[in-house]
């Protein structure tokens, strides 16, 4: 993906995750490219500024929210969308360790018009046996379009950093 480009789709997913919360968090969204190497047959990652991915290559966004008032917030949602040009890493976007409290992350195939915890169910309208019949399918984790975590209560001038990763197609 060429840095322009790459750049554009960083600005609009900022745009879209500060709609997500009012004036009071401040959003700061950054993309790395993951490079695993090996050396003496272990595996290893190191994350670079993702300023040129290719297709096959796995970017993790950090998306780090900052309470920037003197009071904690209650029931801050945080989305995080997946760029079009990407898909969603099954198992990347890991429940947050808050306060004593677990946040597990919700997923959306529609856009974030709903969202839900993984698996994602999906209803459709099958012929079977010359009758029309609804089914429920899984949602694939790759056709994901926003994956969200709602925290109870944000601290005052309390930060959470939450990641997930995608391949780019």
């Amino acid at each position: 993906m060429k840095p322009k480009l790459l750049w554009t789709a960083l600005c609009a997913l900022i745009g879209l995750a500060l709609a997500q919360v009012s004036g009071e968090v401040k959003l700061e969204l950054k993309a790395f490219r993951v490079i695993t190497t090996q050396e003496s047959g272990k595996t290893s990652e190191k994350l670079e500024p993702a300023l040129d991915v290719k297709p096959g290559q796995v970017v993790e966004y950090r998306l780090e929210a900052s309470n920037t008032t003197d009071r904690p917030l209650s029931r801050v949602a945080l989305t995080i969308p997946i760029p079009k040009n990407t898909y969603y890493q099954a198992l990347s976007a890991q429940p947050l360790q808050y306060k004593g409290g677990l946040t597990v992350p919700e997923f959306s195939f529609d856009s974030g018009q709903s969202f839900g915890k993984a698996p994602l169910k999906r209803k459709v309208r099958v012929s079977e046996n010359g009758q029309e019949v609804e089914k429920e399918l899984e949602v694939k984790p790759e056709e994901y379009t926003h994956v969200r975590w709602v925290i109870p209560q944000l601290g005052a001038r309390e930060t959470v950093v939450l990641t997930l990763r995608a391949v780019v197609r």
